[in-house]
């Protein structure tokens, strides 16, 4: 296996710093509540994402706003499409919905309650779990599983810029 560079072990490892973190750790705008969905809100404070709707809206903060909406994050990647075909691809989004409301090609994903998104890295998906009111590490095979059921499917998108 060839060397990882250093640029991917930096995401990696700041990745794994921020396992069991609370989303108040990183939201300062009040969007925190453990009721509302919170992976696009991490991923969006983790990556920069302040286009779109953002938690300064939602929250009535004063700071910096990131993006809280998956589909408005997965409408902004430059490339996109089935997991399973991102070819040597090492850090990307994970994105996981029904597929009969994503088109890959023109990077669109309908607006559904079932949808997650984490962040992709040398093996490992990290994502705010709202269930356990964290940011997880999963697999793919078990970021896969978090909505079971047929129709459902992982998709990537490269980072935004």
């Amino acid at each position: 296996m060839a060397a990882i560079p250093d640029a991917l072990m930096t995401l990696y490892n700041g990745l794994e710093g921020l396992l069991g973190k609370h989303i108040s750790e990183f939201c300062s705008n009040g969007y925190t509540d453990d009721s509302e969905n919170h992976c696009a809100h991490f991923v969006s404070h983790v990556r920069g994402y302040s286009f779109g709707y953002t938690c300064k809206t939602a929250g009535n903060g004063s700071s910096a706003g990131a993006n809280i909406r998956v589909h408005e994050v997965f409408a902004r990647c430059p490339e996109a499409g089935l997991f399973s075909a991102k070819g040597n691809i090492v850090e990307c989004l994970a994105f996981v919905t029904k597929s009969a409301g994503v088109t890959p090609a023109t990077k669109t994903m309908a607006n559904i309650p079932k949808k997650h998104i984490g962040i992709y890295s040398l093996g490992h998906i990290y994502h705010y779990s709202n269930s356990r009111h964290k940011v997880w590490k999963d697999t793919p095979a078990e970021f896969a599983a978090h909505y079971p059921g047929d129709g459902f499917q992982v998709y990537y998108g490269t980072f935004p810029i």
